[in-house]
């Protein structure tokens, strides 16, 4: 599947004793290419929360295959998978293009909800409007 593809390079800091990338940081590195993806597409999170639009993660899904290292530069490719009324499921692959390993895959579904109250709440149209204009592009 193609998909919007957003860069990392792994940190010393993010590293475990073994040497590996932490299992915690994969979260923050799908997050940096679902904010990349969502800017890219001209709704930037910071836009919607200042609409009072929060997208909190709702479902996780990560699925390690291979260790990251200290100082790898990985692809994280992301994608819209599915639009629901009020969430949006987004797919992930992450590989290392130095040598083609792939190192995990991943799912994640996010719900709309209204900041002040924290309800559920329906995607607004020109949000859906971006994300189909994306996932058709992506």
């Amino acid at each position: 599947m193609a998909s919007h593809q957003h860069r990392i390079t792994v940190r010393y800091g993010e590293t475990d004793q073994m040497g590996f990338a932490h299992h915690a940081n994969y979260m923050l590195y799908l997050e940096g290419a679902r904010t990349a993806l969502m800017a890219a597409s001209g709704m930037p999170y910071g836009e919607l929360e200042a609409r009072g639009i929060g997208l909190p993660v709702r479902k996780a899904n990560l699925r390690y295959r291979a260790p990251a290292r200290f100082e790898d530069v990985l692809a994280v490719g992301v994608w819209i998978e599915r639009i629901g009324p009020a969430s949006i499921t987004f797919g992930y692959r992450i590989d290392r293009p130095a040598d083609g390993v792939h190192i995990a895959s991943a799912t994640m579904e996010l719900a709309s909800i209204d900041l002040g109250s924290g309800a559920l709440r329906a995607l607004p149209d020109d949000l859906r409007a971006s994300l189909e204009r994306t996932r058709a592009a992506v």
